[in-house]
């Protein structure tokens, strides 16, 4: 299930989530939750430039901060393990 693509309709419902939580901001990548398609883990930027990871659950309505993206805190997609 982790590997299935984010649909643009599930890409929609989560960014409503983020918005109805009071976030704003860029959406930089969106990925299924490991076992479950109704989690996804989400990469967001501020007009900083700050990137943070996110869980999203549309099971639970709910936006749960994870931490801030730096050098010790790294988002691994599956285009970055394919070079």
């Amino acid at each position: 299930m982790a590997d299935k693509e984010v649909t643009q309709l599930e890409k929609m419902k989560i960014i409503g989530l983020f918005r109805k939580e009071g976030f704003t901001g860029e959406y930089d990548s969106f990925q299924r939750v490991s076992g479950t398609d109704r989690e996804f883990f989400v990469v967001m930027s501020n007009e900083q430039g700050i990137k943070a990871l996110f869980r999203a659950s549309l099971m639970l309505n709910a936006v749960e901060f994870q931490y801030v993206l730096d050098d010790k805190h790294t988002f691994v997609t599956e285009d970055a393990d394919a070079s």
